[in-house]
């Protein structure tokens, strides 16, 4: 018996394929560790792991009742067309985020992508700014050379730095 297709299942199916391309892609992540660490290809696997059981669970949880429930209680829909748009935003943001990571590198990416994503999604809260571009360069340093040098894992430097003669850490 063939059930229909609801936004839940489709989400399912989408964190499923997702979820699947990262753990292919995380293969082709180059083993350079000595063999008793869990090298740079674990989180990429786990990431993908967690993803995988989300959308599943998302499946077979579909919350038609309990969206049928929450309508007959006058309840809201926790994302109306708003919330919908805002995720949209991040959405758009994670993926410029990434492809930046490419051209400007971790580093700078990582600060610039911490401070946007902190101002995005502050909501109605006042966020001090120059608290939030310290907060940004302190963690967006600390990841990077926590990866680079703690865990000897290269991160990408930026080709626009290569292009400019100027040498990333």
């Amino acid at each position: 018996m063939m059930k229909k297709l609801t936004k839940s299942r489709l989400l399912g199916i989408i964190g499923i394929l997702f979820a699947a391309w990262i753990a292919w892609k995380a293969g082709d992540i180059p083993m350079l560790l000595v063999s008793n660490e869990p090298g740079p290809r674990l989180f990429p696997y786990i990431s993908a792991a967690g993803i995988f059981a989300c959308s599943v669970l998302t499946m077979i949880f579909d919350g038609n009742k309990e969206a049928r429930e929450a309508e007959e209680k006058g309840v809201r829909p926790f994302l109306g067309k708003t919330g919908w748009i805002k995720v949209g935003i991040v959405f758009a943001c994670c993926i410029v985020f990434a492809l930046s990571m490419q051209y400007l590198g971790m580093w700078i990416t990582a600060m610039a992508g911490l401070f946007g994503f902190v101002w995005l999604l502050k909501g109605d809260k006042k966020v001090n700014a120059l608290g939030l571009v310290i907060f940004s360069v302190a963690f967006g340093s600390l990841i990077y050379f926590g990866f680079t040098r703690g865990f000897m894992i290269p991160l990408p430097k930026g080709e626009l730095w290569e292009l400019l003669g100027i040498k990333m850490l």
